[in-house]
């Protein structure tokens, strides 16, 4: 969408950054308690689930099912995506990407992750 309304605008894509559980910094961490911090931290583990998985559709139950394990957390949407057009992916979709909005305790928690392997992102595969 950036190419078609901005051709001149390129967008570089880097790693997140994490804490030691995986959870994507951010200043809204900082209003969650340790307890909460640590509920949140299954977004990333869910997110490994996904990549984890061989297929769509396995993709999308993996992470939804890692999800569903910590109620505390109300999901606005859990989907995967084409990276480039951020549509909903297909089965040969060549850049899926993982994206979860939730909240826990009124604090609204982003992230995202690329399916792919070779694309930049660190999953701190020991968590």
């Amino acid at each position: 969408m950036t190419n078609e309304l901005h051709p001149t605008i390129n967008i570089i894509s880097s790693e997140t950054i994490r804490d030691n559980s995986g959870l994507a910094l951010s200043s809204r961490n900082a209003r969650l308690s340790e307890s909460e911090k640590q509920k949140a931290a299954i977004i990333f583990k869910s997110l490994i689930a996904a990549r984890s998985a061989k297929n769509l559709t396995d993709m999308k139950r993996e992470m939804l099912a890692a999800l569903a394990s910590q109620p505390e957390i109300t999901l606005d949407y859990a989907e995967i995506i084409d990276g480039e057009t951020f549509e909903n992916a297909v089965a040969d979709t060549q850049n899926k990407r993982a994206i979860i909005a939730g909240w826990i305790n009124g604090i609204r928690l982003i992230d995202n992750m690329p399916m792919q392997e070779n694309q930049a992102e660190s999953n701190l595969a020991a968590l």
